[in-house]
């Protein structure tokens, strides 16, 4: 993976030489504000990994994202007396954008991690109705072993367009990538969809 990324980073930036863009120009950071979603697997390297979805926001070069995976037999919708195995794991992520150029940004990540391990049982069936008369069936789900860890990576942001950036991630213990609309404040102003 290392070896991908690095290849990935260093085209990029050959590509981007002949352009004679700015180089490392902090200014861009300012007033920057853009909120994304990301999907990808939380719990990476561990045996309790799976697939999640989550949130990002960037603001003025900071970078803050979750990701969650949900237990996987939480919703489903067998009625038996047994208990599966089954596992949850989240991420929390902090960061700060360093504008490589004005299309393209490298973010050393660092942050929190949390796998935990339990058991859904499927004999157990809690109905919950919402305002419009939706019914949810959830199993109830028991954490037997949790584990907390440090978290850490690096992002990479591609800005193809100003108000669209595309992104990746990978850390020790999450890989994700999502999707953020936004800009800088003086473009935003002058923005019309």
């Amino acid at each position: 993976m290392f070896n991908k990324s690095t290849l990935f980073i260093v085209v990029a930036m050959v590509m981007a030489i002949p352009s004679r863009a700015q180089f490392l120009d902090f200014k861009q950071n300012s007033e920057r504000l853009f909120l994304g979603v990301q999907l990808g697997q939380a719990g990476t390297a561990t045996e309790f990994h799976g697939f999640g979805w989550g949130l990002s926001l960037s603001v003025c070069g900071v970078y803050v994202d979750f990701l969650r995976s949900s237990p996987q037999y939480v919703s489903d919708n067998h009625l038996i007396n047994e208990l599966w195995d089954d596992y949850s794991a989240y991420t929390i992520s902090l960061g700060y954008q360093i504008p490589v150029f004005p299309w393209l940004r490298l973010a050393p990540i660092i942050g929190y991690s949390q796998t935990n391990y339990g058991f859904t049982d499927i004999g157990t069936l809690n109905q919950h109705v919402d305002e419009d008369g939706n019914i949810t069936n959830r199993h109830d789900y028991v954490v037997e072993k949790r584990f907390h860890e440090l978290n850490y990576g690096g992002g990479v942001f591609v800005q193809p367009l100003d108000h669209l950036e595309f992104y990746g991630v990978c850390t020790r213990r999450a890989i994700y990538g999502g999707i953020s609309i936004g800009g800088n404040a003086t473009t935003m102003r002058n923005w019309n969809p």
